[in-house]
C-alpha cells in the first residue's frame, strides 16, 4: 500500500542531503597561486604538439623539444588552453 505522505518526507530528507553533499564540493578560490614558470604555447607549437603526438611521439620527448613540461604539451594535445 503506498504511504504517500512518508514518500514526500523522505524525498524532502534526501533534497537535503543532496545539497548538503553538493556544498561540500565547492571548492573556495585559493589565496595563492603559483605564477607559471613556463610561458605558454604559441597556436604553431600546439599545432606541432598534435602533429608529433599523431606519429606517435611521446609527451615528454615533445616537451624536451620545445622547452616546456609535460603539462603544457597534454594541455595543447588535448586542446585545453
Amino acid at each position: 500500500m503506498s504511504d504517500i505522505p512518508k514518500a514526500r518526507q523522505l524525498i524532502r530528507d534526501a533534497h537535503r542531503l543532496i545539497a548538503t553533499a553538493l556544498k561540500l564540493l565547492d571548492r573556495e578560490k585559493p589565496e595563492f597561486v603559483a605564477p607559471a614558470k613556463l610561458r605558454k604555447l604559441t597556436p604553431e607549437e600546439r599545432e606541432r604538439c598534435r602533429q608529433l603526438r599523431q606519429r606517435g611521439m611521446a609527451v615528454n620527448d615533445i616537451a624536451r623539444m620545445l622547452g616546456t613540461n609535460h603539462g603544457r604539451v597534454s594541455e595543447a594535445i588535448n586542446g585545453r588552453k
